[in-house]
């Protein structure tokens, strides 16, 4: 949808905007980037089931902008709370465990973001929730697993969580909603949703962005056991 490949690119500007500023996390940003874009049309496919408009002809139709999406929406969710709040990450100290080697914590976090989506298709499934309910619990019980073991990350968590339901509200407030509102109007499947819209964009959305960056946000600082201060 040429409509949403303009949100997705104002994302990117932010992402890169982000990349170019902060030296410190660009390793960060860019691995979780890149977590995001491999995971991308798994969580699209289950999201298009009742949230999303991307079916057609019953083939599964995911775009650029939602690879881009999904990019830069991963990669700023895991750096803005570091960068926003100027906080800077350091080695924990006395932690008996250390994923020393590249590949093996990325498989870690590519395991715990698998475990995400399983429990979003199981919470669909058994009790029979919408798609992107199920994603939005899936990833709350993930975020509060990671901070239930590292209360440090609690802050981080919590304003990730703030600072990415508001720039999603506002981006796609700006320059989707209102640029394009009958796109906007045929974007998201409302029927299946709750019905509270919020200046034209459903609750859920709003729910799943702060969600991301709940869980997100202090992910990669919880497995490289990194301590933010």
């Amino acid at each position: 949808m040429t409509a949403f490949l303009l949100t997705s690119i104002i994302f990117f500007c932010i992402w890169l905007a982000l990349f170019l500023f902060s030296n410190e996390t660009r390793r960060e940003q860019l691995i979780m980037s890149i977590a995001g874009l491999v995971l991308s049309p798994g969580i699209l496919l289950i999201a298009s089931y009742d949230f999303r408009q991307i079916i057609s002809d019953e083939v599964a139709v995911i775009g650029i902008e939602d690879f881009l999406f999904a990019f830069s929406f991963f990669g700023v969710a895991a750096v803005i709370y570091q960068v926003l709040i100027g906080k800077h990450a350091h080695k924990l100290r006395g932690s008996r465990y250390e994923i020393k080697h590249l590949g093996h914590w990325v498989g870690h976090l590519l395991l715990i973001l698998g475990l995400w989506a399983f429990a979003a298709l199981l919470l669909i499934e058994v009790f029979a929730i919408s798609s992107i309910q199920g994603l939005i619990v899936g990833g709350l019980l993930v975020g509060m697993y990671v901070i239930a073991d590292r209360h440090d990350l609690t802050m981080n968590a919590l304003l990730s969580g703030l600072f990415m339901a508001a720039l999603i509200f506002i981006v796609e407030q700006i320059f989707f909603v209102r640029l394009f509102p009958i796109d906007a109007a045929s974007f998201w499947q409302f029927d299946a949703l709750s019905g509270f819209i919020i200046g034209g964009i459903p609750l859920e959305e709003l729910m799943w962005a702060a969600v991301v960056g709940f869980t997100i946000g202090p992910l990669y600082e919880y497995l490289r056991r990194y301590q933010v201060k």
